[in-house]
């Protein structure tokens, strides 16, 4: 039988890994200099465009944040009805949900909190493996949610200062229950090895420059964070 899961945990899991996407979808529209979004739901794409075309993604409706109606409605019960590949993404969710027993991913209409669009966005990404999200308004009051892709919303080698940065923003945002498994969860999606200390109290964390040694308090919550940084090698 498959072992119940709840949303607190995927979040847990995906907070970190789904922050730095996030960073990195910024630093790209940064170097793009002034652009704007161009999404086509028919289509299926998000397009970053300028004078000129700069990137055109994948999008897939994830779903919508109503703040008038209080809700949050998924892409896939969505009345508009939007084609099936447009809106496949919401539907995969919601089979996980059943298999797994996460209402959140199965009810159609789910009432709206201030943290909730977030919640749901990170659970999505944990599911779908598509890792960068947008989201625009579509009309007084109303927020939609897109799940994008192409390769260069794809992550560069991880590194000790941006990870770094990554966890302690994440953290802020107040979303992460369980920061012990947050944090293990990221090494795993980065590829890193990770080890928990012999004091029970820390994990060590190592990257290709360097390494991380993070500290837990009483609670089990990230403490300090103290990184060592490895020089480069030479080329002989």
């Amino acid at each position: 039988m498959t072992q119940p899961l709840n949303l607190d945990a995927m979040v847990d899991r995906a907070a970190f890994f789904s922050h730095e996407h996030q960073l990195h979808l910024i630093d790209l529209a940064e170097r793009f200099g002034e652009h704007r979004f161009e999404v086509d739901l028919n289509a299926g794409t998000l397009d970053f465009v300028a004078d000129r075309p700069l990137l055109r993604t994948a999008a897939g409706l994830l779903g919508s944040a109503s703040e008038g109606v209080g809700t949050w409605l998924w892409g896939w019960a969505n009345p508009a009805g939007f084609s099936a590949q447009v809106t496949a993404f919401g539907e995969r969710i919601a089979q996980f949900g059943r298999a797994y027993g996460v209402r959140e991913l199965v009810d159609a209409e789910l009432p709206l909190d201030a943290y909730l669009a977030a919640r749901l966005v990170d659970a999505a990404k944990l599911v779908t493996g598509r890792w960068t999200s947008y989201s625009g308004q579509a009309g007084p009051g109303l927020r939609t949610y897109l799940l994008i892709d192409a390769p260069e919303l794809h992550l560069p080698v991880p590194g000790v200062n941006r990870s770094v940065r990554v966890i302690g923003e994440a953290l802020s945002y107040g979303l992460i229950h369980d920061h012990r498994l947050a944090l293990l969860s990221y090494a795993q999606l980065r590829g890193l090895t990770a080890n928990n200390g012999s004091d029970g109290k820390s994990v060590r964390v190592w990257f290709p420059d360097g390494q991380v040694t993070v500290e837990f308090d009483g609670l089990g919550r990230i403490g300090q964070m103290s990184a060592e940084m490895r020089p480069p090698q030479r080329n002989s």
